[in-house]
């Protein structure tokens, strides 16, 4: 059950854009302590701590090979941010395009022990063929179902990352009864509570769900000048003034963002966006310019919810409390596991018969027809 709870991490971390317990490096940045390919686990930001020189991080670049998520050592830290740096390159990040990176932009921190990153080898190159066949099972399904591209990546994509999962727990709860032990009362079968499977396959998916969206909660912030603006043709010191902060999502799934000012004369004029896969977005905050000599700093949080609801309605439960909208994509994706495993596998006590080396789809019918 323990393998199940780690591959379920691992796939949603890759699934929501934020590493849940494991991540992987793409490139040799990093080496000789994390060779491309290689894994690593990951703690959330939100759950590590204050980050500290030395540490490796995964954070959200802004300019750096066109901005995504990097992993590199944080070598030192200014008033504007941490300096970081990739173990294999000769300069920091900051040398070249990329600002010193700021806490709301890291994500995660890769565990040291004896500060030494704890590496799983090969893990990323793993990961990266799944991912590649399970993009080629979103098109073929897309095409099959006739939705085309408006399925390719969102709602394919999670129907087969729910049946992979499923079809992966079941064959582990089969695959027990097929172990012979000399113990003769044991030869008639293993009894297996279907609750506690449930309770833990629950557990697996709702906890990295859950983490990725309390991650997601944080605040961005931008400074403006007095100077900068007194030498803007665009803008006059004094008056009311839109600038953009962009936002993005990683992951396989659309989020539901929801934003709210927290600096005093901040208004926020796009308070929610839906953001797709792989997509991009900016919200357009307003304050009144500063003058020379004066600068003014805009502060927004931003919230992070699963699209699993309409969007008027995370919205207004998040009006009411953001834990109000937060326990309603628990329930929607609780609820709809739940009732797949208690058609599945039910919710009482089963006797797993030893059916020999038949194959998975021979013990289903077996177990189901």
């Amino acid at each position: 059950m323990l393998a199940i709870v780690v591959v379920a991490s691992l796939l949603l971390g890759a699934v929501l854009g934020q590493p849940i317990l494991l991540s992987y490096v793409e490139t040799g940045s990093m080496e000789p302590t994390i060779e491309t390919g290689d894994g690593f686990i990951a703690i959330p930001a939100a759950l590590a701590g204050g980050v500290q020189e030395g540490d490796v991080v995964v954070y959200e670049a802004r300019e750096l090979q066109g901005g995504g998520l990097t992993t590199h050592r944080v070598v030192g830290e200014t008033d504007g941010g941490y300096i970081t740096k990739g173990d294999a390159n000769p300069f920091t990040d900051q040398d070249g395009p990329e600002p010193p990176v700021t806490d709301d932009q890291i994500v995660a921190e890769a565990v040291q022990i004896g500060g030494s990153v704890v590496v799983l080898p090969r893990l990323g190159i793993a990961i990266g063929a799944i991912q590649e066949s399970v993009l080629g099972l979103q098109s073929a399904f897309a095409g099959a179902v006739g939705f085309g591209d408006s399925l390719d990546r969102q709602g394919s994509g999670v129907l087969l990352f729910a049946i992979g999962f499923a079809l992966f727990a079941l064959t582990f709860v089969l695959d027990r009864g097929t172990q012979r032990t000399t113990d003769r009362s044991r030869q008639r079968g293993t009894l297996l509570n279907t609750r506690t499977v449930t309770v833990l396959l629950l557990a697996a998916v709702l906890l990295p769900a859950n983490v990725a969206m309390v991650a997601g909660v944080g605040s961005q912030t931008l400074s403006i000048d007095g100077e900068d603006v007194a030498r803007s043709p665009d803008v006059e010191p004094g008056e009311k003034t839109s600038w953009e902060l962009g936002v993005d999502n990683y992951g396989f799934v659309p989020v539901i963002l929801v934003f709210e000012a927290q600096s005093a004369g901040t208004t926020v004029l796009d308070e929610q966006l839906t953001v797709g896969p792989g997509q991009a977005a900016t919200v357009t905050v307003s304050a009144t310019a500063p003058g020379p000599g004066q600068q003014t700093t805009l502060s927004v949080t931003e919230y992070r919810y699963l699209h699993v609801l309409p969007a008027a309605t995370i919205r207004a439960l998040h009006d009411g409390h953001p834990l109000l909208a937060l326990g309603a994509v628990n329930v929607v994706l609780g609820g709809g596991l739940f009732l797949v495993l208690a058609r599945v596998v039910g919710l009482g006590t089963i006797r797993v018969r030893d059916r020999g080396n038949a194959s998975l789809g021979t013990r289903l019918r077996r177990r189901f027809g």
